[in-house]
């Protein structure tokens, strides 16, 4: 659990609780000089999504075929970190377009072919499958306490399962197109959706009406841009949307009005998250790059070059002190945020 949290500027001083995924001493993270850290190959092909689990440190990747590849925390930090060739696990008939870490360990996947396994990892025992979806599956996400998994796809709904019973507990309806991206809000009591009808719209899910839906629709000069990424602020008062026309905007998630826009990226911004302390904004591209933004006042802080083909997506590790891109180069880049040693 972070416990203090401060901005110094581009310095960002945190402490994590010392356990499973914690910290001893605060990690100091400064934007402005990260750097490449391990690059993690052997994937099948191009990876489309990958995830971190905090607790076990494990880092899983969702693959064109039809795999997820995972390594383990010493397999990533460790003295030959770059030269581990993946774990592997099977079982889908098509390529893996969604991960979401469920709890601990589990691990549920879903894809091209309409089903999502729920399995423990690293040992790959299949606890579950989840069905219902018409359509290919692009997206999940898990709620904070655990217990609801959000998945949405082709058919344009969004599917809450209950994984208590593994059942789904409600269908929310409203997108005329593809479901590409979803998240949670950090309380639990709101789901973003990105739609491929141009529409972000934030589910309220803690009340008897499920209401309001806030459908966030482009201007009329932007209707070229379709959103497919979108993370919450750690407060939960802001959403980031990355879009095709290769903008990220951020919008209040309290009425849906566009507070700023951020340019940089030359191309699809395939994905967002915010860093833990609300100060930093990380998004990747098509352009191949990840990209440090101060969300703020929407001002660039830092351009990662490394990558050889488009970028698919990132995720957090380490306490928000590493970052994870996966692209259609077959590879995992690490990039490092901690303030360099003297």
């Amino acid at each position: 659990m972070r416990r203090t949290c401060r901005s110094l500027g581009l310095l960002m001083v945190f402490v994590l609780g010392i356990g499973s995924g914690g910290f001893a001493q605060p990690p100091v993270v400064q934007p402005d000089q990260a750097r490449p850290g391990p690059v993690l190959s052997g994937l099948d092909g191009p990876g489309f999504a990958v995830v971190y689990a905090e607790g076990p440190g494990i880092l899983a990747v969702a693959c064109e075929g039809g795999t997820v590849h995972y390594w383990l925390p010493r397999e990533i930090l460790g003295v030959r970190s770059g030269e581990q060739t993946p774990h592997v696990l099977t079982g889908h008939n098509g390529p893996v377009l969604a991960l979401a870490w469920v709890s601990g360990s589990t691990l549920a996947s879903a894809g091209a072919d309409r089903k999502i396994l729920l399995r423990s990892v690293p040992e790959g025992n299949v606890q579950g499958v989840l069905s219902g979806h018409s359509g290919i599956i692009r997206a999940l996400a898990v709620s904070p306490d655990g217990k609801v998994l959000a998945a949405g796809g082709d058919d344009g709904v969004i599917y809450l399962y209950d994984l208590s019973s593994a059942q789904i507990r409600e269908r929310l309806e409203g997108h005329k197109n593809w479901v590409v991206a979803l998240a949670f809000s950090p309380d639990g009591r709101y789901l973003a959706s990105a739609g491929f009808d141009q529409s972000v719209r934030i589910w309220n899910l803690s009340g008897p009406e499920k209401v309001p839906v806030i459908p966030i629709k482009p201007t009329a000069a932007d209707q070229t841009g379709y959103p497919i990424s979108l993370a919450f602020s750690p407060d939960g008062r802001t959403v980031a949307v990355g879009s095709t026309d290769a903008q990220i905007r951020l919008y209040n998630t309290a009425d849906g009005n566009l507070i700023r826009a951020l340019s940089g990226h030359g191309s699809s911004v395939t994905g967002v998250v915010f860093h833990p302390s609300g100060n930093l904004l990380v998004s990747t591209s098509r352009d191949r790059t990840v990209r440090l933004w101060n969300p703020g006042n929407g001002q660039a802080i830092k351009s990662l070059e490394g990558h050889t083909a488009w970028v698919q997506g990132l995720c957090l590790l380490q306490g928000g002190t590493l970052i994870a891109s996966v692209s259609a180069d077959g590879t995992v880049r690490l990039w490092d945020l901690r303030r360099p040693e003297k």
